[in-house]
């Protein structure tokens, strides 16, 4: 049943809510937005009065920082109203998501009534967690399971860019096909499929290594600034680490997903880290006092003036419970290798190592790494989609497996195994069987195959014909190079299709008329050799191409601008010459 997606509603206008209703809108999608009718209102009352609860969260997307709006115009797409007034309008859309509270009854009340009133032809989807989508869909009738299907964004859904799908096993595969296709062609979302398993792959792996490393903290004495130094950016994840990533999600909500995780998963024999008697006080007198994170202004980190007037984060001390001013955690590991610029490789070298950072590290992440070996096939198919979990829903460098193979899968089992951290048989069996990695890739580094535990063997990644980087640009046009080890610098550019270049940015040929300006300063700072190269990308544009993209394959577009050039400048006393570049800019 093909189905075009040109309308569509949300019901629920919290936080997630209206953030999936700017998305959409934001590609031009109209949608319908419901939530309950105001209280003390009655049939009659002005809209605005009586949808009240929809345009508090409409007013929250104007005023959401990072901007949850594409732009501002958007708005126009969104209509306003609530399930009771305006419940028939739902029979004129293409996709319904519900995303109301997380309660069971709640969720199933609701369909049984969207089942009476949208046609034939809507998708249904129920926004969740964690929630079982086959619970949800039980005894609704075969018309509704077989479009029903689960939905889990991840907040705030304009810029984090996974998004689970999760069939139940009555859905109809070509409705679970098109939400992919809709989901990643025009909201650009990066889409995994999850088996219907508790809390799916994103929050069932956030729940179990959140706690590993809290136990882990607690049972050896480290600081919160101790392990948020050791599991952030040096290990390839956000800034937000450990201790930050629980402020941010609030502390009472990932209690509440863990503590519902733990009787859920009777058979996982993980489940023990869910339940720590020290945890489980700390997480007890946190909630006591209501130190959620940052929505209650202190949980993990309080936010404080210092001396001076500035802002300064303190951190609990996990003892005590006092907050103490930001500290400087130094280890010999981390100073020897922390400035290692491959991520893969600088891992490998902190585990090789022998002190407290080295051993936290390593007992980490030979829990994760082991965890994750058990999770397929039980919660996804795939190792790329619980790799693509981690990457794409909460900022990883590198997911699970991909750690794995920088670390050298054979060497580490023993040593895993040895430490209490049992691998799964299929990747036994898959490094005996003469497969050493779990990914297949070229002398370029492009992946050409990932290992299927179902199928013994490597299988192709699935393509997006759509897609490109400018790595990929640059290994298809070396292909058919006699011997690319041998191949110059200069050669290398030609091959790639490379029009120009300086230090700071390059123009590549990407056929079609197309040209591509590619930033490779540091962090892609917007500097002086971006800005002349900037121009003469635009030079070109006007007598050699018809196109110009303006993209890079780094983890940011660019940080913005050199702020060292600017010092450099200042110093200097080049006014004019800067604000000359400013203004050509």
């Amino acid at each position: 049943m093909a189905v075009s997606i040109r309308k569509a509603a949300v019901i629920g206008a919290g936080t997630m809510g209206s953030g999936i209703a700017a998305l959409l809108a934001g590609v031009g999608i109209e949608t319908l937005l419901l939530d309950i009718p105001a209280r003390d209102t009655e049939p009659g009352d002005a809209p605005l009065k009586r949808n009240a609860f929809v345009h508090e969260g409409l007013k929250r997307l104007q005023n959401a920082r990072p901007p949850q709006l594409l732009s501002v115009s958007d708005l126009d797409l969104i209509r306003a109203g609530n399930i009771e007034d305006d419940f028939d309008r739902l029979a004129g859309v293409d996709w319904v998501i519900e995303v109301v509270v997380e309660n069971l009854d709640v969720k199933r009340d609701l369909m049984a009534k969207l089942a009476q009133v949208v046609s034939p032809r809507t998708i249904l989807s129920t926004n969740t967690s964690g929630l079982p989508i086959r619970a949800i869909a039980e005894g609704m009738g075969d018309d509704f399971t077989r479009r029903f299907l689960g939905t889990h964004f991840f907040n705030p859904p304009r810029y984090l860019r996974l998004l689970e799908v999760i069939p139940h096993p009555d859905t109809d595969p070509e409705i679970v096909a098109t939400v992919v296709r809709f989901a990643t062609e025009r909201l650009g979302k990066g889409v995994v499929l999850a088996k219907d398993e508790p809390n799916f792959i994103g929050n069932r792996f956030m729940s179990i290594t959140l706690s590993q490393l809290v136990n882990y903290a607690l049972d050896h004495g480290f600081t919160v600034d101790e392990v948020d130094a050791l599991t952030g950016p040096l290990i390839g994840r956000p800034r937000t680490a450990t201790f930050r990533l629980h402020d941010l999600i609030g502390i009472d909500i990932a209690i509440h997903v863990a503590r519902n995780l733990y009787p859920a998963i009777p058979d996982d024999p993980a489940r023990h880290v869910l339940r720590h008697p020290k945890a489980d006080a700390l997480y007890d007198r946190l909630l006591q006092n209501k130190w959620l994170g940052s929505k209650t202004g202190q949980g993990f980190y309080e936010q404080v003036r210092g001396a001076d007037g500035a802002r300064e984060f303190w951190s609990l001390d996990l003892e005590t419970l006092d907050y103490q001013p930001p500290s400087q955690p130094r280890f010999h590991s981390v100073n020897i290798h922390r400035k290692v610029e491959d991520t893969g490789q600088r891992i490998r070298l902190l585990l090789d190592e022998d002190d407290r950072a080295a051993r936290l590290l390593w007992h980490h992440l030979a829990f994760y790494l082991a965890y994750a070996s058990h999770r397929v096939p039980e919660i996804a198919d795939t190792i790329v989609n619980v790799d693509n979990a981690q990457k794409w829903g909460f900022g990883h460098e590198l997911g699970p497996f991909e750690i794995w193979d920088a670390l050298g899968v054979a060497a580490t089992i023993p040593r895993f195994e040895e430490a209490g951290y049992p691998v799964a048989e299929w990747v036994r069996q898959m490094v005996a069987s003469g497969h050493a990695t779990f990914y297949r890739r070229d002398e370029h580094g492009q992946t050409t195959g990932y290992y299927s535990p179902q199928h013994s063997s490597y299988v192709s990644p699935e393509e997006d014909s759509r897609a490109i980087t400018a790595e990929m640009l640059r290994a298809q046009t070396m292909t058919g190079a006699t011997s690319p080890a041998t191949v110059t610098e200069s050669e290398r550019r030609a091959s790639a299709g490379e029009v120009a270049r300086n230090a700071g940015a390059s123009v590549l040929d990407m056929g079609d008329g197309v040209a591509l300006l590619e930033f490779h300063s540091a962090q892609n700072s917007i500097d002086a050799d971006v800005l002349e190269m900037t121009w003469k990308a635009f030079d070109l544009l006007q007598h050699d191409f018809d196109a110009l993209v303006i993209g890079n394959d780094g983890e940011r577009f660019s940080v913005g601008a050199n702020l060292f050039m600017v010092l450099m400048t200042a110093q200097a006393g080049q006014y004019d010459d800067w604000n000359a570049r400013v203004k050509s800019s």
